[in-house]
């Protein structure tokens, strides 16, 4: 990309910013937009935004183009991460947010393969553009058809759950809620802890001495990790809270700096690796979920608009400042701020706990109580169609008792 567009190789920084400060000025504006159009619709052309975006990168002829186009892939990019972590959070169980979050692993593994298959084959880098932005265009016209049903099951719900109508609150009012900009920074420090571990975890290998295609593996390995883990969180959050999900990833974060610091043989590294991304897994989609219980549905909106925004801030700024302490020390010292990370972001969901507690604890309780209503539901009605069963079975025997005894009275 960089010979064809005769651009300098720091370019793709100032595009990654430039796209990065696009999705924070989004995920910001889109409660707003939420309200006034709905979840299916934004999601819709937002979808439609990041299409045209990667199709415009596909023909782009020069880096200032392709800037134009990263305008609307920022835009795009963070509308639907508002949009649609705070309809998972309302509308759907922990165990949907977690499978929603692996499903974003599950592309984050398969984009660079589509993007070198398209470069073996001969297509080349605008070929891969091409191919996204059609897969962007079949998922825009299936949002398109099922618009009524995300209409209709955002009106169900609020009907049956008594849901609150969001709240059109401005951005500085929201940072007055007792806990909002505390999760601002849970989220920053989780981003700086996620990006830094798949920025600077092959480069980290390669200085302990690995050959630098293990340290391409153990990026890939890592969201392979994070992938795996967010499905088996999904299977773990029908038993637990959000909550003890967000606690157990964060143990066994710590669990990984922990050896990773920890004279053992070289070999265990990689292992470390696998162990952050694990880890990782089911802390974001656990904290989002949480979002409604802790703020209320009313302000779900706005409350993870702010959290998408720390967490892209966080994203933004802390691998690099790594980079700029590793050039005055070395990678080594990346253990030592992955335990920073980490630390920072134990501190602050404790204080956010803390906070919250009792809006937690009466949102789990309200939903444990659903849980014992729909349990007793569940069995009032295998009761009913066991009723049922043996009326059809007691019926059917006396039908047969009567054949049985006409037969006897014909002979």
């Amino acid at each position: 990309m960089q010979q064809d567009l005769m651009a300098p190789l720091s370019a793709a920084g100032l595009l990654s910013i430039i796209v990065s400060v696009g999705t924070i000025v989004s995920s910001l504006w889109t409660p707003t937009l939420l309200r006034l159009m709905g979840t299916g619709k934004l999601v819709f052309v937002s979808i439609a935004l990041t299409a045209v975006a990667s199709f415009g990168y596909g023909f782009s002829t020069s880096f200032w183009m392709m800037s134009l186009f990263a305008v609307p892939m920022g835009i795009g990019a963070g509308a639907i991460d508002v949009a649609m972590n705070n309809f998972a959070a309302i509308y759907l169980e922990s165990k949907h947010t977690s499978w929603l979050h692996a499903s974003w692993g599950v592309g984050a593994c398969l984009g660079p393969a589509l993007f070198s298959i398209s470069v073996v084959t001969g297509v080349g880098w605008r070929g891969a553009y091409d191919m996204v932005a059609l897969i962007l265009a079949v998922i825009a016209a299936m949002m398109l058809v099922t618009l009524p049903i995300w209409k209709k099951m955002e009106n169900r719900d609020a009907l049956q759950q008594g849901a609150a109508e969001p709240k059109d609150i401005s951005l500085r009012a929201a940072l007055k809620v007792p806990g909002m900009k505390l999760s601002f920074w849970v989220f920053f420090f989780y981003s700086s802890l996620e990006i830094s571990t798949s920025l600077w975890c092959g480069t980290y290998l390669v200085a302990r001495g690995f050959e630098p295609e293990i340290g391409a593996i153990a990026v890939s390995l890592m969201f392979a990790s994070v992938m795996v883990g967010r499905i088996l969180s999904g299977f773990f959050a029908i038993k637990f809270t959000d909550m003890r999900l967000v606690h157990a990833g964060i143990a066994i974060v710590v669990l990984g700096c922990l050896v990773l610091v920890l004279p053992l043989p070289l070999w265990f590294t990689p292992v470390c690796i696998c162990l952050l991304g694990l880890g990782c897994a089911p802390v974001y989609p656990s904290l989002i979920h949480a979002t409604p219980a802790r703020f209320g549905e009313e302000l779900s909106g706005r409350a993870i608009s702010i959290q998408m925004a720390g967490s892209y801030v966080g994203s933004i700024l802390m691998p690099p400042a790594f980079g700029l302490v590793a050039i005055k020390t070395s990678v080594i010292v990346w253990p030592v701020a992955l335990a920073l990370f980490v630390g920072c972001l134990l501190l602050c969901v404790c204080l956010l706990d803390y906070v919250t507690r009792k809006k937690l604890h009466n949102a789990f309780a309200t939903e444990r109580i659903k849980d014992i209503l729909h349990q007793v539901e569940k069995m009032a009605e295998l009761r009913r169609r066991l009723r049922k069963e043996r009326r059809r079975e007691r019926r059917k025997n006396k039908l047969k008792q009567a054949r049985i005894k006409r037969k006897l009275d014909r002979h």
